[in-house]
């Protein structure tokens, strides 16, 4: 886990003054499958003396959440949690489980490649994805005879090499490493390409101070990227919230309702903001923790036990409003993508009415292979008091939105209660209250 320091301006909301008609100018639209295929989780399969040891439990929890993409390091080859991962994760894939695999310190890319052949010979397509060194800043690489920073970048473009360098996996995209940003050494730049080094950008967000995620996940290029010309896919590989509610500063932990409400909000800031990929950290809380005293221990969408919290509940009840999940890898970097800006009178506008002070409003539009539209609108307002370590509950702002064209139903869906929908209506314009978190809005045809 990465912790971020630094304050940033809100980037990409729009801000709604007293009133405004077709508030949105332009929507970004995506598929309601595509979106699905965007959630991915963390886990932690070495992990033998805690919650992951069950690999059993695990999988009940991935099939609970209807998701099917996962991100662990790569396991060894010697160890007893090494080969219980490697059965744990060839288990994984026959459960139709794809997996991104992060090369470790101790691997070879000779080595890493064969481990993804025999996976891959095992289900095609069980590899999503390879990616680089987790966070250097934190664990420092040697290879080569070389370490630190250095290290870590021979390292990275060696396994590209042999990964493009080998005919049966080339297709599979090699994601950069993370945690070179947080060294600030000015001796790495990657100029104007990663070509050589990595097919996608990857960074890790954790919103600090238990803000909302907006601030660090936008539309604008990743800072450590900035001098890139290429167009590149952008993935975030540890996004999170901890479940032990605290004041103070940095990454601090929240209540359950509020990590729910995190997560759902980061999902649909990254979808709106050109994000392929998202994975949660993380499924499990490792390890119990009755005392509160170990934050790490907390990230889990299930508790030690296995209990879904808030946030597993509103992801499943996501999955099933939306409906749709594809047995390919849809969202892979290495893929085209079918984003597009739509204006928003051939999709859906808002009419917000509300008193003189500003919020950040966002939108998304989502379709189904059907044709059913489904509008996402929610606003970022504080919902954790970081001075007493207290969930904010925001007052929830009537709109108006207007779909293109009439509707034989509306159904309005709040993920956070329930995968029912919470109102029922026809025509083509509906109220909808928007709160601090995502709500749903379908029309059927």
């Amino acid at each position: 886990m990465r912790i971020v320091a630094i304050l940033v301006v809100v980037i990409g909301a729009v801000v709604i003054p007293t009133r405004i008609q077709k508030a949105y100018g332009q929507v970004r639209s995506i598929s309601t499958s595509q979106l699905v295929q965007m959630i991915g989780v963390n886990v932690h399969m070495r992990y033998t003396d805690g919650a992951y040891a069950n690999s059993t439990n695990v999988l009940q929890a991935l099939r609970f959440l209807g998701v099917s993409h996962v991100r662990d390091v790569m396991p060894g080859t010697g160890a007893p949690a090494d080969m219980q991962a490697r059965d744990a994760l060839r288990r994984m894939v026959f459960e139709g489980i794809k997996l991104n695999l992060i090369f470790s310190g101790g691997w070879r890319p000779a080595e890493a490649v064969e481990l993804v052949r025999n996976l891959e010979k095992a289900v095609p397509g069980s590899v999503a994805s390879v990616e680089g060194y987790n966070e250097i800043n934190n664990f420092p690489v040697a290879f080569d005879d070389q370490s630190g920073l250095a290290a870590a970048v021979a390292g990275q473009k060696a396994l590209y090499q042999s990964i493009k360098g080998s005919l049966d996996v080339r297709p599979i995209p090699v994601i950069d490493m993370t945690g070179f940003e947080m060294l600030k050494d000015p001796k790495l730049t990657y100029g104007s390409s990663l070509e050589g080094c990595a097919d996608a950008m990857n960074v890790h967000a954790y919103a600090q101070n238990g803000q909302q995620p907006s601030i660090w996940i936008n539309p604008e290029k990743i800072e450590a990227y900035k001098s890139l010309q290429q167009v590149l896919p952008k993935v975030i590989t540890e996004f999170g919230y901890a479940t032990m509610p605290q004041s103070g500063w940095l990454v601090i932990g929240v209540d359950e309702r509020t990590q729910a409400k995190g997560l759902l909000n980061g999902l649909f800031d990254a979808a709106r903001s050109g994000y392929d990929k998202l994975y949660i950290y993380e499924l499990l809380d490792q390890k119990p923790d009755p005392a509160s005293k170990q934050l790490e221990f907390h990230f889990g969408l299930f508790t030690f036990e296995n209990r879904p919290k808030v946030a597993a509940q509103a992801i499943r009840n996501l999955v099933q409003v939306l409906g749709e999940r594809e047995s390919g890898s849809a969202a892979e970097p290495n893929r085209p993508k079918p984003n597009s800006m739509l204006p928003s009178n051939g999709y859906f506008h808002l009419d917000v009415q509300k008193p003189e002070r500003g919020d950040p409003f966002f939108t998304l539009g989502l379709t189904k292979s059907n044709g059913t539209q489904v509008a996402a609108v929610w606003r970022e307002t504080m919902f954790w008091d970081r001075a007493t370590g207290q969930p904010l509950e925001a007052d929830g702002i009537t709109a108006t939105l207007t779909f293109d064209k009439p509707c034989d139903s509306i159904k309005v869906y709040d993920v956070l209660r329930s995968s029912e929908p919470t109102a029922v209506s026809t025509g083509g314009v509906v109220s909808v209250v928007i709160g601090d978190h995502v709500q749903l809005v379908e029309c059927v045809n």
